[in-house]
């Protein structure tokens, strides 16, 4: 009879990588941060933003419909 040989869960194990794949492994997060780093700008402009103005849009209708009434 053969004895199985167990597997020792305490002994780290070399993991050959090559360099593609440690380079893709990095690439990752620095997308990540990119991306999040764009929704934070995004985000504190909006914060940042005087929303008591008019957008142009309706400030061009209201012009708009008070020629109309007043002609």
């Amino acid at each position: 009879m053969r004895a199985a040989i167990m597997h020792d869960f305490s002994k780290p194990q070399p993991h050959v990588a090559s360099k593609e794949e440690i380079t893709k492994k990095r690439r990752l997060p620095v997308y990540i941060l990119i991306i999040v780093g764009i929704f934070l700008i995004a985000l504190l402009v909006f914060m940042v933003a005087d929303h008591s103005a008019k957008p142009t849009a309706q400030v061009i209708m209201s012009h708009l419909q008070s020629v109309i009434l007043n002609a």
